[in-house]
């Protein structure tokens, strides 16, 4: 009889235990949950704080390269909203990318993606044709005479639609023609053309 009280006793104290066994593992699953959602959280709010950090101090290009000043700058000058500060000369060669400026007024229908026409000053579209762009960029904010700055991308480079090679000039200029939805949106605007590369 001593012994079986014995033994029903060992039963119940290894049934305790692995209850608590159970328990501390659940606990310690619960701990680990509540854990990685807290890292993840704190990274979150991390990334957002140097984000909102960047956007208010720092001065980034869609594309690594020299950086050539515009004008002459003092240490501690105040940059205003939309001043052009400098250009970027990328790395990689023959890939141009156009400057485009272009009213902020109902720019609402301009977006990444779309196609571009540009018609050089220079080279009569009805003798060359036209070059076709694509925008890449798009300002943030408009400048201090109220127009966006768009980055347009040649994928055939000075080549027109008429099968013509552009001889390439700093600052050539010209008009764009934004095709939106299917629909031309076509303002005179200046369109002022750099030998700007684009990294492979």
């Amino acid at each position: 009889k001593g012994l079986l009280t014995s033994i029903s006793q060992i039963r119940s104290s290894l049934i305790d235990n692995t209850k608590s066994s159970q328990n501390s593992q659940i606990n310690s699953t619960k701990e680990e949950v509540n854990l990685g959602r807290s890292m993840a959280q704190s990274f979150y709010q991390l990334k957002k704080v140097i984000k909102d950090w960047e956007l208010a101090y720092t001065l980034k290009s869609s594309v690594s390269g020299v950086v050539t000043f515009l004008q002459v700058w003092n240490e501690n000058q105040t940059i205003n909203v939309g001043d052009n500060v400098f250009s970027i000369i990328p790395d990689a060669k023959n890939t141009f990318i156009g400057k485009v400026k272009a009213p902020a007024l109902n720019s609402g229908k301009i977006k990444v993606g779309q196609r571009v026409n540009i018609r050089l000053a220079n080279y009569p579209d009805r003798e060359f044709g036209v070059l076709r762009g694509e925008i890449k960029n798009i300002s943030l904010v408009p400048d201090k005479d109220g127009n966006l700055l768009l980055d347009v991308a040649l994928p055939n480079g000075l080549k027109t639609s008429y099968d013509k090679q552009i001889v390439f000039q700093q600052e050539m200029k010209g008009s764009a023609e934004i095709v939106t939805e299917d629909l031309r949106l076509i303002e005179r605007i200046l369109y002022q053309f750099k030998n700007i590369f684009e990294q492979v």
